[in-house]
């Protein structure tokens, strides 16, 4: 089985204790410095479309992909109820250690919560996979444990703009495409991980095929590779 080498990265990282500068491998065997203090950002240093999308969330919350929970963190000061899950064992220690009351380690597409209000997969988790047909299977998963009427905030990466991680990118069909990446770090090695790549026009046609609706796309104007998305399940 693949190594939690994220989790252990994020835990050294937390208590000052690195034991050397991790790196995230490309599949064409480019290596690049992770930058942790990312994962750990408060709210003034997000990202404009994180803040906006997180504005407009109500309810109970389901974040999917939880990392070491930093929106997760913010939305309980707002008085939101979470339920935060991730993969890595090691980034759910990090979260509860950092304050996180409710956590589970475990696959974003096989979402443990029921009937919740709100979905956040920010951080480009919606994008988990090579092809359209994994994007779709994940919202549609996420749909079984939302409220008939909630709604569903996230970012996705495009390929309008080219750039370092874009020019690498294994093309699927125009407008859609992936990178695939692991962490390496202290002699442990993750699995490999597949993020989609898709123009905001792909992303709105892949979403027409599940239950969910697009309400906006957002940031698509910016120079930036990253748009973020409000979607919405529409009520029974």
């Amino acid at each position: 089985m693949p190594d939690d080498a994220f989790g252990q990265m994020v835990l050294d990282f937390h208590r000052d204790a690195l034991a050397e500068q991790p790196a995230y491998r490309r599949d064409d065997d480019t290596l690049t410095e992770a930058h942790l203090s990312g994962y750990f950002e408060q709210p003034s240093a997000w990202h404009p479309i994180e803040r906006r999308l997180l504005s407009e969330v109500t309810g109970s919350i389901l974040d999917a992909g939880c990392g070491v929970g930093r929106h997760t963190l913010a939305l309980q000061k707002r008085g939101h109820s979470v339920l935060a899950v991730d993969r890595s064992p090691g980034a759910v220690a990090v979260a509860r250690k950092r304050g996180v009351t409710h956590l589970v380690v475990g696959d974003l597409r096989q979402p443990p919560a029921d009937g919740c209000d709100t979905v956040v997969a920010l951080g480009k988790q919606l994008g988990l996979g090579s092809s359209l047909t994994d994007l779709r299977r994940t919202l549609t998963e996420l749909a079984t444990v939302t409220q008939s009427g909630g709604c569903l905030v996230a970012d996705m990466d495009t390929l309008d703009r080219v750039g370092p991680e874009t020019g690498a990118a294994h093309a699927v069909q125009p407008g859609v495409a992936y990178r695939t990446f692991r962490v390496e770090y202290d002699s442990l090695t993750g699995p490999w991980t597949d993020l989609l790549l898709v123009t905001p026009s792909g992303f709105r046609t892949a979403v027409g095929e599940t239950p969910w609706t697009v309400d906006a796309l957002v940031g698509t104007e910016t120079d930036g590779s990253a748009y973020g998305v409000r979607l919405s399940l529409p009520g029974q």
